[in-house]
């Protein structure tokens, strides 16, 4: 929900699974404001089209590669269509031992029809062996792919709830736990129930090879799986709260040796926790191609041609229904991947907030990077650290009730009504202040604006409903009081 990981977010426990690369260095296309991660190379000169790159040991969640398992092995070539002719015997003549073919013999070897070979029996043949070979490929990609939930369990939740048993039991609570019940659930979401649905998968596809022909039909292997794709829209959901949280206990020092010690388990062969948990927002477009690939691949003489062709559209329209929490998904990982290059900044991540809008800035002959979350501005000055971009913060401007005002082509002033952070989920309040955001060209500004109004808006609106949340809360309170007050009389 990025071997390393596979772009999409499909591992592979082998040197091409682990979606983490230590030295992979990640790019944010800016235009869209909710692209995917790539392994770009920065541009030390970036406008608002310019892609930045990030440290991360994040990946993206939807640029998975389907060629990573339908590899282009070469079909084995149909037989020759040339045959070998042999010379005819010689007649033993006393005065010529080698006689020359006449025409007739030549008349006679072409009516043999020796190139008359039935090409629809070798098409036939060659559209086999492709099937075939895509749904071998569906099987080695399944394996795999359950293979790294199973070391996610084994490796992860398992241990973790072990810790949390025992340290309910130890005495007067002296053995710091790793991490609450609580904790693990919101780390890891669903994970379990996806678990159990793929080796359900797994073991009808492995059934169904044992038996594979080529009219063996598929198709209702395939049906089986569509009701349990509803474990994923769960996981998505509970995705933007399983990276934040472990976003914040990888500051929580027992926790953060105990994922340092488990990294170390030869059975991740360098993958890491936090690339494991986003490889499953992957798997409905891995379906969705495999499946198209298959049904594309069969003959429309095939037996299981039309329920094929069904299946295809079930799980590409699935694909759809789920694309907006994939790419929710992808934009939590933007996020993260922004908060693990910032240096000195004075907020963490949160569940709610969403990367909107970038671009590279010249203040006084000096670059800036602005960056526009869902809920804040955050400006930051680039610097390099090896072959790393960090960002090193300048400054934020919160856009709670903020107002906006076009002051050139170029320049927008931003007035904020007050000035803190959110460190702990606390606010520190100071007077207003104007902000003066530099555009490199009135086209930039005008996007820069829209892009304000909105987040400003969603923020206002956000505001008035907590706001009258609260306000119906302390009337209930204020009446059960009222309520118990009079009963005691």
């Amino acid at each position: 929900m990025s071997t390393p990981v596979d772009d999409n977010g499909h591992p592979m426990l082998a040197s091409s699974f682990s979606r983490k690369n230590p030295n992979r260095q990640y790019s944010i296309k800016t235009e869209s404001g909710l692209s995917r991660a790539s392994t770009a190379t920065t541009s030390s000169n970036s406008s608002t089209n310019s892609s930045i790159r990030y440290p991360s040991d994040s990946t993206n969640l939807t640029g998975f590669s389907i060629e990573q398992y339908l590899s282009n092995t070469p079909l084995p070539p149909p037989p020759s269509q040339q045959q070998q002719y042999h010379s005819l015997p010689n007649n033993n003549n006393n005065n010529n031992n080698n006689m020359e073919l006449s025409d007739d013999h030549f008349d006679i070897i072409d009516s043999l029809n020796y190139d008359d070979v039935d090409d629809g029996l070798i098409d036939h043949e060659m559209v086999h062996r492709r099937r075939e070979t895509l749904v071998h490929q569906l099987l080695t990609s399944e394996q795999a792919y359950f293979e790294s939930l199973q070391v996610v369990s084994n490796v992860f939740i398992e241990p973790l709830k072990k810790d949390a048993k025992q340290s309910s039991f130890s005495f007067l609570g002296m053995k710091k736990m790793i991490c609450t019940e609580r904790e693990t659930r919101w780390l890891f979401g669903n994970f379990e129930e996806i678990l159990h649905v793929h080796h359900e998968i797994l073991i009808g596809l492995e059934e169904r090879l044992r038996i594979w022909g080529p009219t063996q039909i598929i198709s209702d292997v395939f049906q089986s799986w569509f009701a349990r794709m509803g474990a994923y829209k769960a996981y998505l959901d509970n995705y933007s709260t399983a990276v934040t949280t472990y976003e914040r206990l990888t500051r929580y020092q027992p926790f953060k040796k105990f994922i340092d010690n488990a990294h170390k388990d030869a059975q991740l062969k360098g993958a890491t926790l936090l690339a494991l948990l986003q490889t499953p927002a992957g798997c409905i477009s891995r379906y969705a191609q495999l499946m198209t690939r298959i049904a594309d691949a069969t003959s429309p003489m095939h037996p299981d041609y039309v329920q094929l062709l069904q299946c295809k559209q079930r799980m590409v329209s699935i694909a759809e229904e789920m694309k907006a929490k994939i790419d929710d998904a992808d934009n939590v990982d933007q996020v993260l991947m922004i908060h693990q290059a910032l240096i000195g900044a004075p907020f963490g991540v949160k569940a709610q907030r969403r990367l909107v809008l970038q671009s590279s800035m010249s203040i006084s002959g000096e670059e800036r990077i602005y960056i526009l979350f869902s809920d804040i501005l955050v400006f930051v000055r680039p610097k390099q650290d090896g072959n790393r971009t960090l960002l090193q913060f300048k400054g934020m401007v919160p856009l709670e009730r903020a107002r906006l005002k076009p002051v050139h082509p170029n320049t927008i002033e931003i007035t904020s009504p007050f000035q803190g952070v959110d460190t702990l989920n606390t606010t520190f309040v100071a007077s207003s202040q104007a902000h003066v955001l530099q555009a490199e060209n009135q086209e930039d500004r005008d996007r820069w604006m829209e892009r304000l109004q909105k987040v400003i808006a969603n923020l206002d609106r956000a505001s008035a409903k907590s706001a009258n949340k609260r306000r119906v809360v302390q009337a209930r309170s204020k009446d059960s009081r009222s309520s118990t007050s009079s009963d005691r009389t």
